[in-house]
Formats: structure tokens, C-alpha cells, sequence
């Protein structure tokens, strides 16, 4: 079977990791990159634009034409997001506990992305992929409750969260 994929990058790095994938997936599936231009048209009337559209040709070119009918499949229902949390208690300060988590998060090259009251966000991309980090830091009587919110897909989420961990449980005694 086979599928088009449309993929909207954000910037240059991403569309090198897309590239990888591909190259990847090469001796497990059969990857062509159209040539030319590629659109998507909704129309009742395909015949006639079919018609123009071969009308303003090369001679020859609309035997290089390409036509599938699409029907969209939302992929995203069939991949899960990991997630895993990592939640713990410590008698530090908050602005201590703030630090440490700034020293881990950093080490682990992790990128900040956004913030609201309750929580702080950040993404770290590793070869295996991206994986989300979103951390919560509640002041409690005697010390500070720790929440790290971890998702993604693939093994790179557990393996972040088993990093972690481990960076936390040195630091804090768990």
C-alpha cells in the first residue's frame, strides 16, 4: 500500500532528521521523493482540470503525470504517546530545588520552550528522537513537591525518564 506523507517542517534541522528516517527506512520499504510539484486538489470536475492541466504541458510530460486518489487517515490515533512521571518530595527550598532541576535539565541538553504559573516546559532531541519535559515545582510545608511530566514516542521516553531518575535520585536521596 501506499502512502503520501506531507510533512510541514519548522526549520532545516528538522527537515535533516526527516531526511534521516528516510534514508533509514530505505531497506524496509520502497521511498520515492516526487519530482516537479506536488499538490492536493479537491474537485468534482477532475476531468477537466486533468484536461487543461495536460493542455499546458510538454509534449510527452503527461506521460510523466501521477495521479492518486487520497483518502486522508489520521495516523496520530494509532501511535500513543509515552508518557511517564517522575514525582518527588525534598526538604529543600523551591529556589534550590529550581537550580538543580535548571543543572539536570542542562546536562541532559535540554532546550526551554515555554512556561506558565504552574509549570515550565522543555524538549530534548537525541538520535532515538524528541522527547518533552514539563515540570511542576510546588512549595509545600518543609520543602518543595517535584513533578516531571516526560512524553514522546518510542523507547526514547523511558530511557529519558531512567536518566533522569537517575540524575534526581543522586541529587535528591531518592
Amino acid at each position: 500500500m501506499k502512502y503520501l506523507f506531507i510533512v510541514n517542517y519548522d526549520d532545516d534541522a528538522e527537515r535533516k532528521r526527516i531526511e534521516y528516517i528516510l534514508e533509514k527506512w530505505q531497506e524496509r520499504a520502497r521511498i520515492s521523493k516526487p519530482k516537479g510539484t506536488a499538490f492536493i486538489i479537491e474537485t468534482e470536475e477532475i476531468a477537466e482540470f486533468t484536461e487543461e492541466l495536460f493542455s499546458k504541458l510538454n509534449p510527452g510530460s503527461s506521460k510523466k503525470v501521477e495521479s492518486f486518489m487520497l483518502q486522508e487517515k489520521d495516523l496520530r490515533a494509532q501511535i500513543r504517546i509515552n508518557k511517564r512521571i517522575l514525582e518527588y518530595q525534598s526538604d529543600e527550598p523551591l529556589e534550590v530545588i529550581k537550580k538543580l532541576l535548571e543543572y539536570i535539565l542542562s546536562k541532559n541538553n535540554a532546550r526551554y520552550y515555554s512556561s506558565d504559573l504552574k509549570s515550565t516546559k522543555y524538549f530534548i532531541l537525541t538520535r532515538k528522537g524528541r522527547v518533552d519535559i514539563e515540570t511542576s515545582l510546588k512549595k509545600e510545608r518543609g520543602g518543595t513537591r517535584i513533578k516531571l511530566l516526560i512524553s514522546g514516542y518510542g523507547d526514547i521516553v523511558e530511557d529519558m525518564a531512567r536518566k533522569l531518575k537517575e540524575d534526581l535520585d543522586s541529587l535528591l536521596g531518592g
